[in-house]
């Protein structure tokens, strides 16, 4: 397949960039493993309806069954299992998974190919994570994995309300649109999926009048966005007094960044549907879903997560994702944060997957300050600052954080003075706060927007 960041895209004419997106996605559906996707969805189909205890009765042997795979085809746990004595026959309930200690990102690049299974498909495929907290991790999957993979992401538009084949607009990480490119169309049309793909990175004021126009022509069912991305149109949409006037949008899913209350409320009274949040993660342990009700979901019959609490309300994620027999990683802690809801809770969808109240993001996206706490989700300090269209926070020393923002002319000083009080609320006036106007708010590679960049080092303290 030809890469979208390869020089032959880039160099293309729209037009032929637009047939090698097409190109390459009947290739992907050539080489999908498509009887291991219909099994998936037609097992996942019945399984969102189990009681606790069946859903907890298949996640024992689920982890029985990749557990013994590993000790038998993967060296890094063959190696572990037998040190450690550890035979997962034995196991009779989810906790004596446990028995296993937890494996992260550091283990998984001092593993490398040592946690690969031998004797698997010759096709494998290999990814990384974007390395931006660091050493980039990678990662192999099979086309079983994908095809996994694949169900879960349907179900959650199903979920949401989309069908299969209907017009969709995709607005995440490709860079479908050659960076130099400043005007012209900054979207291309993949016909062969029936999806208008937008670009990351080049959202700014003067383009947003085009984006907007664009998705009402096409008209799509379903929106699949970065947060952020979908929140700048959405701001750019009340600066400027508009609704969004497509009429078959029915659905938003969000997904691959934190989701904050605020922006869901921004981006739903804009373009008028609901919106679906999908927490996923490049290593494939876990997942959360949010159901027709707006409630998240623990994907029981994906993996079997486990929360650690932190004693502050929040907990850890470390998950074993069931689909990835090429690399499996058990009890990976992904670092994730999550707020649970009461255990008792039973969402009115009438599903009886755990729920989840909030996903908070990575551990390392915080502000850490001299009183020693660490502080997530500074989405409130931006709530309701008219003009002000996008914003991250940067932290380079214990005592002074930079708030770069993107904001018309008319967010004049009193909304900054208004934006430095708030930040102070929540950071301290042991906090030097300050403002830095920019143009435009740099994307990862993959297209992602970083709230909040720390920059110190783990002990929070050798900058200052």
């Amino acid at each position: 397949m030809i890469s979208s960041h390869s020089t032959l895209y880039r160099q293309s004419p729209f037009y032929v960039q637009e047939e090698i997106l097409a190109l390459n996605s009947r290739l992907r559906a050539a080489l999908s493993a498509r009887s291991k996707l219909r099994h998936t969805a037609a097992s996942i189909e019945r399984s969102q309806w189990l009681a606790p205890a069946q859903w907890q009765a298949l996640q024992l042997e689920s982890v029985r069954q990749l557990a013994e795979h590993a000790r038998q085809r993967v060296p890094y746990y063959r190696e572990l299992f037998a040190q450690a004595g550890i035979d997962p026959a034995r196991w009779r309930h989810l906790e004596d998974l446990r028995e296993i200690p937890e494996l992260t990102r550091q283990d998984v690049i001092a593993a490398g190919p040592r946690l690969l299974a031998e004797g698997g498909s010759w096709l494998r495929f290999k990814g990384s994570t974007s390395g931006t907290t660091g050493q980039a991790m990678p990662g192999w999957r099979d086309r079983d994995a994908i095809a996994f993979e694949q169900a879960f992401v349907d179900r959650q538009a199903q979920w949401a309300g989309y069908r299969h084949g209907e017009r969709r607009a995709w607005l995440r990480g490709d860079p479908v649109v050659p960076m130099a490119q400043s005007g012209g169309h900054l979207w291309r049309m993949n016909r062969a999926d029936n999806m208008l793909m937008l670009s990351s990175f080049h959202l700014k004021p003067e383009n947003g009048a085009a984006y907007i126009e664009a998705l009402e022509r096409f008209d799509p069912v379903m929106l699949q966005v970065y947060p952020s991305s979908m929140s700048y149109l959405a701001r750019w949409l009340e600066d400027h007094d508009r609704v969004y006037r497509g009429r078959a949008l029915r659905c938003i899913v969000t997904s691959s960044e934190t989701l904050s209350d605020v922006d869901r409320q921004v981006i739903a009274e804009r373009f008028g549907c609901g919106v679906f949040d999908w927490y996923g993660a490049f290593e494939r342990v876990a997942a959360i879903g949010t159901c027709e009700h707006g409630r998240y979901h623990v994907m029981e019959d994906y993996g079997y997560a486990e929360f650690e609490p932190n004693g502050d309300g929040t907990a850890n994620l470390i998950g074993t994702g069931f689909g990835n027999r090429s690399m499996p990683l058990l009890r990976y802690r992904a670092d994730d944060r999550v707020v649970l809801a009461d255990p008792a809770f039973e969402c009115s969808c009438g599903r009886r997957f755990r729920v989840v109240e909030r996903v908070l993001g990575r551990v390392d996206d915080a502000i850490r300050t001299p009183d020693g706490r660490h502080v997530v989700m500074l989405d409130w300090i931006f709530s309701g600052l008219p003009r002000l269209i996008e914003a991250q926070v940067v932290q380079e020393r214990l005592d002074e954080v930079r708030i770069r923002i993107v904001a018309t002319p008319e967010f004049g000083l009193r909304a900054e003075e208004a934006l430095v009080q708030r930040a102070r609320e929540r950071l301290g006036t042991q906090v030097v706060i300050r403002i830095e106007r920019v143009a435009q708010i740099a994307r990862t590679r993959n297209g992602k927007f970083r709230q909040i960049i720390s920059r110190l080092s783990k002990s929070g303290d050798s900058n200052v």
